[in-house]
């Protein structure tokens, strides 16, 4: 991940100028065209005449770094370029899918076979998280996972037991978490331990060399699960084959 910036001219060569680290970008990255950049200067000087609207990545671009953008690029008009990129990434290559697969055994594999054999009384969720995260690398895990909005990067994700599991948060997902503390609600709680009857709940991520895949997985510690939530389960998988079922070439998302 290089600090830079891509420019794409309508009609024209494609240029990734880098001002940190270039001696890396031209070791790792196979981009036809790299030049090095001490500033967005040196990037505008590059460009003959600016067109009256460029197209920025909006939503991972903060305001002061797109007012340093507009100084060397005095543009009249920005606009979004975020729906044509995600358009581009929706689709994967072979090679992506590759490593999306191997990201999603590593997940399996640890979650399934590894982590119930884990679970252990009186443990925290920080110890369960650390241990989890430790085994993930060793199995092949990045170590990270991000995603395509601004600020928002994880190591691991949810470990939680019992009502922690839905404790608010801000992150927009299936579950909550008390977290370390109030400055960093990530990880777990040092003081919730696990106890007989609990429901652990793991909302995980894995990354390999940027391709993630995304599981959350419950499970049900030193007694069996109560018939009514075992009821409950079997109907949301009735409606989650019956929804598989309707996913045709051509259906409507919104009629599904």
């Amino acid at each position: 991940m290089q600090d830079g910036i891509l420019i794409i001219p309508k009609n024209g060569e494609a240029v990734l100028w880098v001002q940190r680290s270039y001696e890396r970008a031209i070791d790792e990255s196979l981009f036809p065209r790299i030049e090095p950049m001490s500033s967005f200067r040196d990037a505008a000087k590059g460009i003959s005449r600016l067109p009256d609207t460029v197209y920025l990545e909006t939503e991972v671009v903060p305001l002061a770094l797109y007012q340093r953008f507009q100084k060397h690029f005095p543009v009249m008009n920005v606009r979004s370029a975020d729906s044509q990129i995600c358009a581009v990434r929706a689709v994967k290559s072979e090679y992506e899918l590759l490593l999306t697969r191997k990201a999603g055994r590593i997940h399996q594999h640890v979650l399934e076979d590894i982590v119930p054999e884990m679970l252990r009384e009186g443990m925290s969720e920080v110890d369960l998280a650390t241990e989890i995260f430790s085994v993930m690398v060793e199995e092949g895990h990045d170590g990270v996972c991000r995603f395509g909005m601004f600020d928002v990067e994880m190591f691991l994700g949810n470990v939680c037991f019992g009502e922690s599991s839905i404790y608010p948060c801000y992150f927009n997902g299936p579950g909550g978490s008390y977290g370390m503390s109030p400055a960093v609600p990530l990880v777990g709680s040092r003081d919730r331990k696990l106890r007989k009857g609990d429901l652990v709940f793991i909302d995980a991520g894995c990354g390999v060399e940027g391709y993630n895949t995304d599981k959350t997985t419950t499970y049900m510690f030193g007694s069996p699960l109560p018939k009514y939530a075992i009821d409950i389960h079997n109907k949301c998988v009735d409606i989650q084959n019956e929804v598989a079922a309707m996913l045709k070439p051509g259906a409507i998302p919104s009629e599904i």
